[in-house]
């Protein structure tokens, strides 16, 4: 038996199937992460929270999706205004704490220290980046999904989307010539 369609899902989760949803959720939550990610500035547990809160609201508010083929496109959309709605009430809070100590069982620490200075380097870079900008990067490098399924998310075009990734790719590569990488 095939597995249901997106569409399919929608219509039996919009009439109260929570296993429909639950399929929904196991098949968009990498991708709503992704997206949630980049417009949480890179803080996963932003992320995160953002994510929960999207699958929330689109659970609450499946009756008001229009077209049934457009699910993933309408869930990053909450995923991404919930995350950017944290993010804004994390900077109005406390500042961020210290990162954890460091596990003492590295294999290699001088390997894993230069591992976590690349990805500090990449992430203020990511930063750098405007927040459609850094959520086509992290979908096509992160997800590794094309320009196709990244224009259906984002409600663009593939062209558009090609454009700002080339765009940002040069951004990133001056961002972090800066950085010192």
């Amino acid at each position: 038996m095939e597995p249901a369609t997106t569409a399919q899902l929608v219509s039996r989760a919009r009439c109260g199937d929570r296993e429909a949803f639950a399929a929904l959720i196991r098949r968009y939550e990498r991708t709503a992460l992704a997206v949630a990610f980049a417009a949480a500035g890179g803080d996963a547990s932003l992320a995160g929270d953002a994510v929960q809160e999207a699958f929330l609201r689109a659970w609450q508010r499946i009756a008001a999706l229009k077209d049934d083929e457009k699910f993933a496109t309408w869930l990053c959309g909450i995923a991404r205004n919930a995350a950017l709605d944290l993010r804004r009430k994390s900077r109005a809070a406390d500042p961020p704490s210290p990162p954890a100590p460091a596990d003492d069982r590295v294999a290699d620490p001088v390997a894993e220290l230069d591992r976590r200075e690349t990805c500090e380097r990449v992430d203020d870079a990511l930063a750098r980046l405007d927040d459609v900008s850094r959520t086509i990067v992290v979908l096509r490098y992160y997800e590794g999904l094309s320009s196709h399924a990244i224009a259906e998310l984002l409600a663009t075009t593939p062209a558009a989307v090609d454009m700002r990734l080339s765009r940002a790719r040069q951004r990133l590569r001056c961002a972090l010539e800066q950085i010192g990488t």
